[in-house]
């Protein structure tokens, strides 16, 4: 291997130009894989598995009712946060007025206005759009809002609005009932002397009020739809918060009502949310972050450009070669990307914003390697010196870059989509980059040195000064290494104070994986002041309903009494889930075994006194026929019509899928979440097993929070395999090229920081409060990453202290005073002056996700590799060299050939 090492530095010193040229080319043609490239910023595509069981109901739910709709949402509060009850005919004023808005305005969308009708939700195909609001109390109309004389008591729910008292109390237009909670929030009960009404009731006073506009989602409206959210939604929403009242006052129709006066519009303010607003947010937020990432590379290579050559000097400098080393890294990165896209491998942003920052650390610190290596050489020629450089430092440098691929490849069997393309593109990149290294950067190294040959001056290379003198490379990093930090953690007083800071760390690390949770705060990935960071902290404060949810049955038969009674079961039992579900649950099912009722006191008003004469095909077409503002359902509440969203006949007239509808209670973090979807499922899983169904039934509850918290059902376990699969690679690599001492000593260290991370990671938490870091596909994607980073810090060092000569401490300090200085100057001040930028950075994601986590694994990756590593091998690392133990080996090879020999010779003899 040597050999060959030898034989690439040697031919990349002699033909720079060749090697540049052909590196460019084999890069450039992976590059065009880029015009493949897709960028997923959908969170679905992002964070859910194909695989998972969640995905698998969503589409089994779209393929019988179409996709989930898209939910829009506004939520009116004072300007004031002081001011108390929004619940007020000024208030609701200003409800109409924006609502009226928004109906009223269109976008011209393929040659067509487009206005909310084309593209709205509609549970009652007959009916109009579904847009609960607390103006529906009123029937959307103002005249009726004007005469009414006491709101609260209308929100008792006592008596209609209608004056022929034909709607059932507190229902839409359409006759859908209003769920009060869904349209209040901050909900106080006002106190009245005198009070006569009977039973508990409320009457309501609320801290805000929300208005909330569902629309269609299938492929034909999708595009349109998200067109509509950003030029009418949220173009009108946002004009009233930045006082623009010339583009409402263009807008509104008074021919209802006349238009809020100014003054009146000044003391309120909207919070709002679209369906697209995660996915503006995530572009927001890429954007604001950019110049922080230019920052962070900028000051970077200032380092490398200081650190690498011999700053000050207008010719031995460094810049020339440290751009030449970023731009490396940029090749490695941007040839990667094109490469995983010829498989149609998607770019997410998390490997976007992280990758760059890992192959950076890596390749810089191979790049210092081999500069300081290079720079030791005695050889008269650069074709020599470049040639036994490799041969020095190519094995340890393919050893590191190898684990840190094949820990990478084995991450990517994840089944999470963010963590699986990073893991790939990250491998490939790795890799990418190590190639670079051995060759482009070769070829780099041989031309900066010929241009201080020529007294060339760094990055104005045209520039020439042949009277400059030669200035002598004081290697202060080295000397310092050698004579002082080498002998002085070798004292009892640092070896003790080592050692009780590792058992503290190990402590805290104990500690720290049993607490840390699992989730994601959504504002913490949200551009602080932003529309949708406003609308979470309101939802968080003051919003009374939880989501919606659906109990999907696939293939029951209704007439059978085990699946009746099974559905009784299921409906029971979620109402018994008082932590997580809010009652009623909305059953087709009960509405209409008591439509079928025979010599039931609404026979008469529902006209099912011959009911019983027909099938069942029949019976479910007469239920669902019954409408809203019928006798039937105003009276007796049996109103099938409001079912017809949720019934799916076959051809025969029979139900092939019907889905009862609940609500759980308002959620307010990634722990609500995830409780809602785990106590649901397992009851309805328990009830299911009881009931033994057929192999072609099914029965699972459906929401679309569920699709994105069902990952934390077992984000821990892809954490632990892929740390346990990373380590396991690690240690396989290191044992075959290498020998097993070192596998196990460069596994331990890894695991260490890796394990320290996880610990000092839960103690930042509790000291700073605040946004805290949880486990989550970003974290993973970081606990990854880390271990790739710990190679790079223990590695290097373990290498060169099993081929050092001499007494343990003796080669501690020989492998300190090379690949020590390497490690320290090449990734643990590079990575931390690059990310110590990120902390000035807008986004919270960016200021605990990348700026505290990776700090954290710069100082963990620095105490492991460059003080308790090197501790650890002095004290009890192996006693002999690897180089010995292979002249052993050996010798006692030849010894044994040798007496063999001589055994033949005596049999021949006798």
């Amino acid at each position: 291997m040597s050999g060959l090492f030898y034989n690439i530095g040697y031919f990349g010193a002699k033909y720079p130009c060749l090697v540049f040229v052909i590196c460019m080319t084999i890069t450039g043609i992976m590059s065009l894989g880029l015009y493949n490239l897709t960028v997923l910023t959908d969170p679905q595509s992002l964070w859910v598995s194909s695989s998972s069981r969640t995905y698998k109901e969503q589409e089994s739910s779209a393929e019988n009712y179409g996709p989930f709709y898209r939910t829009n949402q506004f939520i009116l509060a004072y300007q004031n946060e002081d001011w108390v009850n929004v619940y007020q005919k000024d208030g609701l004023r200003v409800i109409y007025f924006l609502q009226n808005i928004i109906r009223n305005r269109k976008v011209l969308i393929g040659g067509k206005n487009t206005t909310l009708d084309d593209l709205c939700y509609r549970p009652i195909s007959a009916k109009g759009c579904y847009v609960p609001s607390p103006m529906d109390i009123w029937l959307q109309d103002p005249s009726l809002l004007e005469k009414d004389e006491d709101i609260q008591f209308t929100t008792l729910c006592t008596e209609s609005i209608d004056v022929n008292q034909t709607n059932i109390p507190c229902s839409d237009k359409n006759g859908i009932p209003i769920i009060l909670e869904s349209v209040f929030g901050g909900i106080f009960c006002e106190e009245r002397v005198n009070d006569t009404q009977p039973c508990d009731h409320c009457y309501i006073q609320a801290k805000t009020m929300a208005v909330t506009y569902l629309l269609m989602n299938d492929e034909f409206t999708k595009k349109d739809a998200e067109l509509w959210e950003k030029e009418v939604w949220m173009d009108t929403l946002d004009a009233l918060n930045k006082r623009d009242y010339a583009k409402l006052y263009k807008y509104y129709d008074k021919s209802l009502m006349p238009a809020p006066r100014e003054q009146l519009l000044d003391q309120y303010r909207v919070a709002f949310m679209a369906e697209r607003s995660v996915s503006d947010e995530i572009d927001d937020e890429t954007n604001q972050n950019a110049w922080i990432v230019v920052v962070s590379y900028f000051m970077m290579f200032l380092y490398i450009g200081f650190a690498i050559g011999q700053f000050p000097s207008k010719i031995y400098n460094g810049f020339t070669l440290g751009l030449g080393g970023i731009f490396i890294v940029a090749v490695s990165m941007i040839s990667s990307i094109g490469m995983v896209s010829y498989f149609n491998i998607g770019l997410t942003m998390i490997s976007l914003e992280v990758i760059p920052f890992l192959i950076l650390a890596i390749g810089v610190d191979n790049m210092f390697i081999i500069t300081h290596n290079f720079k030791k050489q005695k050889h008269a020629t650069v074709t020599e010196r470049m040639g036994h450089t490799l041969k020095q430092v190519g094995p340890s440098i393919t050893i590191a870059a190898i684990c840190e691929t094949l820990a990478f490849l084995v991450g990517s069997l994840t089944k999470m989509p963010a963590l699986q393309s990073f893991c790939i593109q990250a491998a490939v990149g790795v890799f990418i980059d190590y190639l670079l290294q051995i060759s482009m950067f070769v070829a780099f190294l041989t031309l900066d040195e010929q241009r201080k040959k020529h007294k060339r001056y760094d990055l104005v290379i045209c520039k020439q000064d042949p009277n400059y003198a030669i200035k002598e490379d004081r290697k202060l990093i080295q000397t310092f290494f050698k004579k002082h930090y080498s002998p002085f953690i070798q004292k009892p007083v640092c070896v003790i104070t080592t050692i009780v800071i590792f058992v503290g760390l190990l402590a805290i690390s104990c500690v720290g994986i049993t607490k840390l949770e699992v989730g994601l705060d959504e504002q913490v990935s949200m551009v602080e002041g932003s529309n949708l960071f406003n609308y979470m902290t309101l939802e968080k404060k003051y919003i009374e309903i939880g989501p919606l949810a659906y109990l999907i049955l696939e293939n029951l038969d209704y007439q059978d009494p085990h699946d009746l009674e099974l559905v009784a079961n299921l409906s029971n039992s979620l109402s018994q889930l008082n932590e997580t579900v809010q009652p009623p649950i909305y059953s087709w099912v009960a509405s209409f075994n008591l439509f079928i009722r025979e010599s039931a006191e609404w026979t008469i008003a529902c006209e099912t006194q011959d009911i019983a004469l027909y099938d069942l095909p029949t019976q479910l077409k007469r239920f669902l026929g019954v409408r809203i503002n019928s006798p039937c359902c105003q009276r007796y509440g049996i109103c099938g019509e409001t079912f017809e969203a949720d019934i799916v006949l076959n051809e025969q007239g029979y139900v092939k899928t019907s889905r009862l509808r609940f609500q759980h209670r308002p959620i307010h973090n990634s722990a609500g979440y995830i409780l809602s979807l785990e106590q649901t499922r397992q009851v309805i899983d328990k009830v299911v097993q009881d009931a033994n169904l057929k192999p072609n039934q099914k029965v699972y509850p459906y929401s679309m929070p569920y699709v994105f918290y069902d990952q934390y059902s077992y984000i821990r376990a892809v954490a632990i395999t892929n740390v346990l699969l990373a380590l396991a690679t690690i240690f396989f690599t290191m044992t075959l090229v290498q020998d097993v001492v070192c596998a196990i000593i460069v596994v331990l260290f890894v695991f260490l920081i890796a394990f320290n991370l996880i610990g000092t990671i839960w103690l930042t938490n509790v000291i700073f409060g605040g946004f805290v870091i949880e486990i989550n596909a970003v974290s993973v994607v970081n606990l990854v990453t880390c271990i790739g980073l710990a190679v790079e810090f223990v590695a290097h060092i373990v290498i060169k202290f099993r081929l050092c000569e001499g007494q343990r401490w003796e080669r501690v300090t020989g492998a300190m005073s090379t690949m020590g200085t390497s490690v320290f100057v090449g990734i643990a001040c590079t990575k931390f002056i690059g990310v110590a930028v990120l902390g000035f950075a807008p986004s919270n994601l960016f200021k605990l996700y990348y700026f505290r986590m990776y700090i954290l694994m710069v100082l963990l990756g620095a105490f492991n590799g460059l003080v308790l590593l090197p501790i650890f091998l002095g004290l009890f690392g192996p006693q002999f060299s690897i180089m010995k133990v292979r002249v052993k080996s050996l010798i006692n090879q030849s010894e044994g050939i040798n007496l063999s020999s001589q055994t033949n010779k005596k049999a021949v003899k006798n």
